[in-house]
């Protein structure tokens, strides 16, 4: 009975079980529809959000283009300051270089400062291998070399005489190189600096002038007026001799007329103006030196004819120009450490006094007196 009754429901044509069978797959069916829209929806939302990151990936500044183009704008409508801020970084790579290259040449003469001074040592191992000195040579060395350097700055202070102070130097720096002490190498380090100073000074102006005041004195020496040569006779009638026999002509130069004590006196007294010029070209006076070509330039035109007058004035002229005085450099740092290093060690003692000769000892050249004889 059970086993028809479910046979009979499940047949197709029984009403009574259509209704039931159908109301159960119609929410299934609904349910299946929502979820593929739902998957869709997802689907398109994910492409969407994935198309808008990689848009925004692409082009970060997009949200900024409004700011971006206006600094831009205020760049490009201002180029007076840009191009003072590139001036300015220019000027402040060209300081940067100048700095670099100031601090290579001090690193440069360091250097050389240091090869110099390993040279000198070398030297002075040398030496001192060679011939070990005593105490007292080494202080006589630095006693010569002391009177030395204090001739060459004399000579520099008071006649400023570079050649001579030079000359004085290099005799100090030989009697230095001689030494074994230690301490000398500051001294020829520094010697040698103020000896390169003085070799860069340019020539002494007193050499080629004293030349060039020789050549003028020379001129002096020359007959003051020339004698013009005899002009060639001209044919004359019996007119002009008659009366050259009577009447003599003679021609008058520009200058004054002097007799011969006047002129000689002139000629003494511009070779007075000459040694007053050489003096002071000595002592390198260049207001007496001018002054004193000034007044022999006064007596050349009462003392000679106008051609050599030309040709002694152009010698004198470029003398008249002239500096006597030369910038010399400070010296002076060499004998100043040379004295401090005498001050700072200790005087030699004195030498010990020969050994008294004994009373017993036989006096040289003398025979021992002879004994007397006992009976």
């Amino acid at each position: 009975m059970i086993a028809f009754q479910h046979a009979a429901s499940a047949m197709p044509g029984n009403p009574s079980s259509a209704p039931s069978t159908a109301t159960p797959q119609r929410p299934r069916g609904r349910g299946l529809l929502w979820l593929v829209v739902l998957a869709v929806a997802a689907l398109a939302t994910w492409q969407a959000w994935t198309w808008w990151h990689g848009a925004q990936r692409a082009n970060p500044g997009a949200a900024a283009d409004g700011g971006v183009g206006t600094d831009t704008a205020q760049d490009i409508g201002d180029p007076a300051a840009a191009i003072a801020a590139v001036r300015r970084d220019q000027r402040e790579l060209a300081q940067r270089m100048t700095d670099v290259v100031a601090g290579q040449r001090v690193l440069r003469e360091e250097v050389l400062g240091v090869g110099e001074r390993a040279a000198l040592v070398e030297q002075s191992v040398a030496r001192i291998a060679a011939n070990p000195p005593t105490a007292g040579e080494q202080a006589l060395r630095l006693d010569e070399a002391e009177l030395l350097l204090t001739i060459g700055q004399q000579q520099l202070e008071l006649s400023a005489d570079a050649g001579a102070a030079l000359h004085a130097y290099a005799l100090a720096d030989d009697v230095l190189a001689g030494s074994t002490d230690p301490a000398t190498i500051n001294l020829r380090q520094s010697l040698a600096a103020e000896m390169a100073a003085l070799r860069a000074l340019p020539p002494d102006p007193r050499t080629v002038l004293g030349g060039r005041l020789d050549a003028f004195a020379a001129t002096v020496d020359v007959p003051p007026f020339a004698v013009p040569a005899p002009a060639p006779a001209k044919g004359s009638g019996l007119f002009d001799r008659i009366v050259g026999s009577m009447v003599e002509v003679h021609r008058d130069s520009a200058q004054d007329l002097l007799d011969p004590a006047s002129r000689q006196a002139g000629l003494t007294a511009v070779r007075l103006e000459i040694t007053l010029a050489r003096l002071a070209l000595e002592r390198r006076d260049t207001a007496a030196f001018h002054a004193a070509l000034g007044r022999i330039d006064g007596w050349l035109v009462r003392l000679f004819d106008p051609a050599t007058v030309a040709r002694q004035r152009a010698l004198l002229a470029p003398l008249q120009h002239e500096n006597l005085r030369i910038e010399l450099p400070a010296l002076g740092g060499t004998l100043r450490e040379l004295r401090r290093l005498r001050l700072d060690r200790p005087a030699l003692p004195p030498a010990a006094p020969p050994p008294a000769p004994s009373a017993h000892s036989a006096t040289p050249g003398r025979a021992p007196a002879a004994r007397p004889a006992h009976p």
